[in-house]
């Protein structure tokens, strides 16, 4: 008798502590706090892509990456993209894609026409036992908007990405 009051006591408790979780998690505590509406997003359709002149300094290059409203509809982009750096017959490169906090993740709203970027950060140094040329050079870069998985062509307009194709990237950000 002691043991079944004890499990229901214990059925209760869960029930009330996976009651209360999904209670705080719904109801933010201020109207800042609500996650921002992302709809319309831009779907992978509605955009066009393009890099940026590199800026190189010391084995380091910088690039932005551009997403354009190539539609004629207003569309919202939030977060990070996903990319594939490949050859000239579409073939993949090694690509290893960190995240970078700087700038974070923030809607962005694109009339059409108007374009949002990623910076992307790489090394044109080799790393450990990566010969030079650390890799094979890039032509294209297939990117991937945030929240979609169909990627659109980009023409790459760096060089190699040393360490086994290491590429820095920012959330997408206006300006």
């Amino acid at each position: 008798m002691n043991r079944h009051i004890g499990a229901r006591i214990l059925q209760t408790s869960a029930g009330l502590l996976a009651a209360g979780a999904l209670a705080g998690s719904a109801l933010p505590a201020n109207a800042q706090d609500a996650p921002q509406p992302r709809d319309p997003r831009c779907h992978t359709s509605q955009l066009s892509g393009s890099m940026s002149r590199v800026e190189a300094g010391a084995g380091q290059r910088y690039a932005d990456l551009t997403l354009t409203n190539s539609s004629g509809s207003y569309c919202t982009l939030y977060g990070y993209g996903g990319m594939q750096l490949v050859d000239d017959a579409g073939n993949p490169l090694p690509t290893e894609v960190t995240r970078t906090a700087n700038p974070g993740p923030t809607l962005i709203g694109l009339d059409p026409g108007e374009s949002a970027s990623a910076t992307l950060h790489w090394s044109a140094v080799p790393h450990g036992d990566e010969g030079y040329p650390c890799q094979p050079t890039a032509t294209g870069l297939e990117v991937i908007p945030p929240d979609e998985t169909d990627w659109l062509p980009v023409p790459w307009t760096g060089d190699a990405v040393c360490g086994g194709g290491a590429l820095d990237e920012t959330a997408y950000h206006q300006g």
